[in-house]
């Protein structure tokens, strides 16, 4: 009887949603493709067009400012002008309130006559406001007379670039309950106070923008086809040429997670399809390739890595040592100094005996770690074996001296009492101590001349630290300290 095959085997696999597929992700791209490139020439035109525009009702109200200021000034001849380099017109000085009644009996002419006069020339109205007591603009006249049921307190509401009105202004502000394109005018004193403003539009903002809006309403239209189109073509090419995608992507996600031993399909086809299928294939060899080299590359390192350093304390051996130690004697050539130092623990063995292995090694731990605390990034300290240590210090100023400050602090911080099982543990430590070039010019004389030194300091009595000194040997017994 065959063996019964798995139950998902059969299962066909659960259909995405369309947006979620590649035909359907493909398709919004260049959807959002073509409304990028529809809404970047659109806008193009319209800033174009609203450019134009803009400049265009920026002349008409730098003309409208003209046309009123100069009627003003063929009316009240008592009025001056101010202009700005261009010439234009951007102040009316009077000593007066223009459209007072003083000046309707001097002129003959009321503010109304004066206004219609200058908008029958801009063809548009023209309003006269005057400073209030209270800092408000209110409106004396309009060039239209509008009727009194009509809002009879007009007012600028917004000067949407410049709050100050002492100011020359063309653009869109509000007057009464209308957006008008303006220019305004203030009536000022000789010495800059404000009395009126004289507002001359070119239209209401609805108007001006009609032209836009109509410009709007197509384009959206035209977009709204031509994205039902791309759609339907997109979505045919896509589900016609790319069937085979889904496939190699899930060949690619395989690759991802390191699942390399399936073949990718698709690669005797002679199309575009077929170069990527072979691509891929190519970059799962490569991929597998690439582990082997990285597993060869971390075998090596950790052999490498433990071929310098001792096992137990991570401290570099007798080989990371004795590299550093001829770089060392090499820089004596530039004049550097530096001390060795050989240290081993005193009354180790009786831990080991007493406590055991395990003692020992965590008290070996401890112990480096301890040292490490007390050296300098330039200094190095290696395991040598056993209880077995050695010390390379960089001398800065004096050798002596930083031999004896770093001698004594291991002496005392190895002094202090170590803890294992809740059992305290106390062991003392001896230093020997070799200074080059003083001490030797060689690793061997440097290393034999420490190893003097710290048996000196054992024969002295442990837990202790000695200079080497010339003489010394395993026979010359206790030695006073330099």
């Amino acid at each position: 009887m065959p063996e019964p095959q798995h139950r998902s085997a059969s299962l066909p696999a659960a259909k995405l949603p369309w947006h979620h597929t590649l035909v359907g992700k493909v398709v919004m791209f260049m959807l959002m493709g073509v409304l990028f490139a529809y809404v970047t020439g659109a806008l193009s035109g319209f800033f174009m067009v609203e450019r134009g525009a803009r400049e265009q009702w920026l002349r008409e109200a730098q003309v409208n400012a003209q046309i009123v200021s100069a009627t003003i000034r063929r009316i009240y001849t008592s009025v001056a002008v101010k202009t700005d380099g261009t010439g234009q017109v951007t102040h009316i000085i009077s000593q007066r309130p223009i459209g007072d009644e003083e000046s309707v009996l001097e002129t003959g002419f009321s503010p109304i006559d004066v206004l219609a006069l200058a908008s029958a020339q801009t063809r548009n109205n023209v309003w006269l406001f005057t400073k209030s007591s209270e800092g408000s603009l209110t409106v004396v006249a309009d060039a239209l007379n509008t009727p009194s049921d009509s809002p009879a307190n007009l007012a600028v509401d917004t000067w949407q670039t410049k709050a100050d009105a002492v100011d020359f202004y063309v653009g869109f502000a509000s007057i009464g309950n209308e957006e008008h394109f303006i220019s305004s005018l203030p009536i000022v004193t000789p010495d800059g106070q404000l009395l009126g403003v004289l507002v001359a539009t070119i239209g209401q903002k609805g108007g001006l923008y009609q032209m836009r809006n109509d410009l709007i309403s197509k384009a959206f239209v035209a977009l709204l086809v031509v994205l039902v189109a791309t759609a339907l073509l997109v979505t045919v090419l896509m589900r016609q040429l790319f069937t085979p995608v889904p496939v190699l992507i899930k060949s690619l996600t395989e690759i991802a997670k390191n699942q390399t031993a399936d073949s990718t399909p698709y690669t005797d086809r002679n199309d575009e399809i077929g170069r990527m299928a072979k691509a891929i294939d190519a970059l799962r060899k490569k991929v597998i390739e690439r582990e082997h080299l990285l597993e060869v590359k971390d075998e090596a390192l950790r052999f490498q890595h433990l071929a310098h350093h001792d096992e137990l304390t991570k401290l570099p051996n007798r080989v990371q040592l004795n590299n550093a130690l001829k770089t060392a004697v090499h820089s004596l050539l530039q004049g550097d100094v530096f001390n060795v130092m050989l240290f081993d623990l005193d009354h180790f063995k009786a831990v080991n005996d007493s406590l055991g292995h395990a003692a020992g090694d965590a008290l070996l731990v401890e112990v480096s770690q301890r040292v490490q605390g007390l050296l300098t990034d330039d200094d190095l300290v290696a395991r040598l074996g056993g209880d077995e240590f050695a010390i390379i210090q960089r001398v800065v100023r004096s050798a002596t001296n930083e031999a004896k400050v770093l001698a004594e602090a291991i002496v005392s911080v190895l002094r202090e009492p170590y803890q294992f099982n809740n059992q305290e543990i106390n062991i003392g430590v001896s230093v020997g101590i070799a200074t080059a070039p003083a001490d030797g010019r060689n690793s061997h004389d440097l290393l034999r001349h420490a190893d003097l030194a710290l048996y000196a300091a054992k024969a002295k009595g442990r837990d202790r630290y000695m200079l080497y000194a010339a003489g010394m040997t395993m026979d010359s017994g206790i030695i006073e300290q330099r």
